[in-house]
């Protein structure tokens, strides 16, 4: 009876196989969209935006790689509400206005619009969040992790603790290290001097919906200082000063750069669960959001 059951498995399955048949005919369709990135920051000298058009999903231009199809015609507009000005194109994707002509405020609601002939009119908002005050750091000692045969990476120990400006809602935060250089800015308060981080790397995405007052502490971390060549070596060098920072951002930068990086993680495996990336503007791709910035020296 085993023996029965089991071939009668068997021909259900080749039965089964046997009713699968090729298609060549299924066609995928593509709706041409705006593709829009542009992030609020009031340190910024520059608002910037970036437009581009979504590549088909077959036929000519899906198989490249490059991240730019650009829109070259389109009509960029931000607003605060009061007052909207327009970002000019500067022969590419990217369309700007400078900072000073339209200065952002943090806690102010922004909202972007982008339209170009022949594609989808776009609309998003974003709201800039509000600086975190007291940005506190306790270190303990460094970690070496080997970079190379005759390097080493040379991390600090350090927990981040600040107070959180804005109560009653989720916050949140990018938190990471990076390589700072000082520069003037102009605010409405006047001007002023921020540091400027490049070759920055996020190390955690945080939020405070657990908490239960304003207080907020990352836990001891590890962030690049440096690198060394031996464990024993006092000397540690890095091409700049380096910074621990701390990004408070609105939800819509916070969820698409994290599911940007969970995209990137899964690369090419065509065998992992697919990661669909965050996008907040309407009847388009990609994202318009806000962060500030808080810095400690490594």
């Amino acid at each position: 009876m085993k023996a029965f059951s089991v071939l009668s498995a068997l021909l259900l399955v080749f039965g089964l196989t046997s009713c699968v048949k090729q298609s060549d005919d299924i066609t995928i369709t593509s709706d041409p969209k705006l593709i829009v990135e542009c992030y609020l920051n009031p340190t910024d000298t520059e608002i910037t935006a970036i437009v581009n058009e979504n590549r088909p999903i077959t036929g000519e231009g899906s198989g490249s790689r490059s991240i730019s199809n650009p829109v070259l015609d389109a009509t960029v507009l931000l607003s605060d509400g009061n007052r909207e000005v327009k970002l000019t194109n500067n022969k590419n994707s990217t369309y700007k206005i400078q900072a000073k002509d339209f200065m952002l405020v943090a806690g102010r609601t922004y909202t972007l619009k982008v339209t170009a002939p022949g594609l989808p009119a776009t609309e998003a908002t974003c709201t800039i969040p509000k600086m975190i005050r007291t940005l506190d750091a306790t270190d303990s000692d460094l970690s070496y992790e080997l970079a190379d045969a005759s390097t080493y990476n040379v991390y600090r120990k350090r927990s981040l603790s600040w107070t959180n400006t804005e109560a009653n809602k989720t916050n949140y935060y990018m938190v990471g290290s990076g390589e700072g250089t000082n520069v003037k800015i102009k605010t409405l308060a006047g001007d002023s001097t921020c540091v400027r981080l490049k070759n920055a790397a996020v190390i955690a995405f945080l939020d405070d919906s657990k908490t239960t007052d304003q207080h907020f502490t990352t836990g001891t971390m590890r962030f690049l200082l440096g690198k060394s060549t031996s464990k024993t070596d006092p000397k540690i060098t890095s091409s700049a000063p380096m910074y621990s920072f701390v990004y408070h951002v609105d939800r819509n930068y916070y969820e698409f750069f994290r599911t940007v990086k969970l995209q990137r993680e899964v690369g090419d495996n065509p065998f992992a669960e697919a990661v669909p990336v965050y996008s907040n503007i309407k009847n388009g791709l990609g994202v318009f959001g806000a962060y500030v910035v808080q810095v400690k020296n490594l």
